[in-house]
């Protein structure tokens, strides 16, 4: 046997003996990046920039996995970045990085920074989701946040318990309550039912207070969605110390989406009358806000999506946001991306 030949026995003997052991990560990313054209740059991911645009829809790469630690216990993990290739700011961005044991019956626990229960609640429903017409324009409450906590439980008849805590040392968090708490029937797959049903409530992080319901039913290849959201600022809720008070409302936002052979279309209509949307912060940092009512924002959209092959999408949105009394704030975008799984 040549040195080779046996150099190259060691090492399969040894990747063997170590995949026995521990299952090894997966690699995994998304590259999604569109042109797209907006009236004022309210709406957009580069907040600000109008007129046509290269926008980067959360590009990320990332590894995870499972570690069997007996029959019902076992470690999980993922670790996940962000790439920025659209503008002259950070090449790299922080993403979903956390550990955490899971247990048949107990559920699972976990710490790092982790999308928290009440954004996670919404499943399926946010069909544009990761776009200029996904629901953080609309609602807030999408943040994620570092020095997370969260249980799931186990699922039980389709029903799944969580909570998201975030420890006092988080900058973001300056609240003596960051809680949030979730009950969800079903999954966004439809595995077991046709039907996803959610409710969430959270104090502190983000700087609000939230009620927040989702549906969606699937009939044959149509999906139904509704979000609802009744939203209060607390005191500093993004910096701003002088209206947080008035920044109290309501909103919902109700879509459809059509699967026919290669195409998805999509159709959504929103509202929200809080102010603590992306959309409406926009009036308060640009110091628009007149002291009365809180900026009320609607969002229409209509969009598409086209599989060219099973790990390439070509996607296209056109939408546009109104805020009531406030039109130099009004956006009009029209977006096409290309985005590639792997």
């Amino acid at each position: 046997m040549t040195r080779s030949t046996l150099a190259a026995a060691c090492t399969t003997a040894l990747f063997l003996s170590a995949n026995a052991q521990a299952d090894m990560p997966t690699f995994y990313g998304t590259l999604d990046y569109s042109i797209t054209h907006s009236s004022s740059g309210v709406g957009t991911q580069q907040t600000g920039q109008d007129g046509w645009l290269l926008e980067n829809n959360f590009t990320r790469l990332g590894l995870r996995g499972t570690h069997a630690i007996s029959e019902s216990t076992e470690l999980f993990y993922r670790a996940e970045v962000g790439l920025n290739a659209d503008d002259n700011g950070d090449t790299f961005s922080s993403r979903p990085t956390y550990i955490g044991l899971k247990h048949d019956v107990a559920g699972a626990i976990s710490a790092g920074r982790i999308d928290p229960v009440l954004k996670m609640i919404k499943g399926g429903a946010d069909i544009f989701g990761l776009t200029t017409m996904t629901m953080d324009r609309v609602f807030a409450g999408n943040k994620r946040h570092g020095d997370s906590l969260e249980y799931r439980s186990a699922k039980w008849n389709n029903i799944h318990l969580g909570a998201s805590v975030i420890l006092k040392d988080d900058a973001n968090s300056p609240y003596d309550d960051n809680y949030q708490l979730a009950l969800t029937y079903g999954d966004k797959q439809f595995s077991q039912s046709n039907f996803y049903l959610a409710a969430a409530y959270g104090n502190g992080i983000e700087g609000i207070e939230a009620i927040r319901a989702v549906a969606q039913y699937k009939i044959n290849n149509l999906k139904l969605g509704v979000i609802v959201q009744s939203t209060q600022a607390l005191e500093g809720f993004n910096k701003d110390t002088t209206h947080y008070e008035s920044r109290d409302g309501f909103g919902y936002i109700i879509n459809a989406q059509y699967q026919y052979n290669a195409w998805k279309l999509k159709a959504q209509f929103g509202q929200d009358d809080s102010g603590t949307g992306r959309v409406a912060n926009e009036v308060y940092k640009a110091g628009a806000y007149r002291g009365d009512e809180t900026p009320t924002v609607t969002q229409m959209a209509l969009g598409a999506e086209y599989k060219m092959a099973r790990q390439v999408t070509m996607h296209t949105e056109l939408g546009h946001y109104n805020v009531d009394g406030y039109s130099d704030f009004d956006d009009s975008i029209a977006s096409i991306g290309l985005k590639y799984q792997f």
